[in-house]
């Protein structure tokens, strides 16, 4: 069974500027799930896809494989399902787990114990997430409470499930089949939302996400 570990980094990026390349902590931010992945037992192969060539040979100084996406797959607009498509029809996996690589807090132990879980559960898609036990509204509407009733304990409610990305995995006949049929194949099959912790789930979306990231990492070196 192929185990290919794909880490996706275009090289537009509006909110925060050249983030997968800028030096976090003293390192590429990219290099930290790169470093981790590598040390992975579960893991077949490791690419980083990409649009951009500097970021490819990165990747490659650091011991893993590049693959070129196709230059219309590296726009704004362009959508996780798309490129992942094109690189499992290119790559061939059996599972594809990707890791991304603004997720700078996962370890090696979180990508090797979702693998084993993805797979002795036969889920078909799984999603990272994490979850709140707080009082939640969506479009001005309760979502796990009730407002005319007495207000419960967070405790004693059923915590909200916020995806939060740092690792997916799919079975990628699965994930074909659904692409194929429907257009998308994120939420395909027999889907597990997978629970990660408030830590591990930090993810660089924006300025104030990467300085977070930084002071964890610093605190976590000393």
């Amino acid at each position: 069974m192929r185990i290919i570990a794909e880490i996706p980094a275009r090289a537009g990026s509006k909110r925060v500027k050249n983030k997968n390349l800028r030096l976090l902590s003293g390192k590429p931010m990219i290099s930290y799930v790169i470093e981790e992945a590598k040390k992975s037992k579960m893991l077949t192969d490791v690419y980083v896809n990409s649009d951009c060539d500097k970021i490819g040979k990165f990747a490659k100084d650091l011991g893993v494989k590049f693959y070129k996406r196709p230059i219309d797959l590296g726009g704004d607009f362009t959508t996780s399902d798309e490129y992942n498509y094109d690189f499992i029809n290119s790559i061939n996996p059996d599972i594809l787990v990707q890791i991304n690589p603004v997720c700078p807090l996962i370890e090696s132990d979180d990508i090797d114990n979702i693998i084993k879980h993805f797979v002795d559960n036969n889920f078909d898609s799984l999603v990272t997430v994490k979850e709140e036990r707080l009082q939640a509204f969506c479009d001005g509407k309760p979502i796990n409470f009730d407002i005319n009733k007495k207000l419960p304990r967070t405790q004693d409610i059923s915590p909200i499930q916020i995806c939060s990305w740092p690792i997916c995995v799919w079975n990628t006949k699965v994930f074909k089949e659904h692409y194929e049929k429907n257009g998308h194949a994120v939420f395909s099959g027999n889907l597990d939302l997978y629970p990660i912790s408030q830590l591990k789930s930090i993810k660089v979306s924006y300025e104030e996400d990467f300085k977070l990231a930084e002071k964890l990492i610093n605190l976590g070196e000393n």
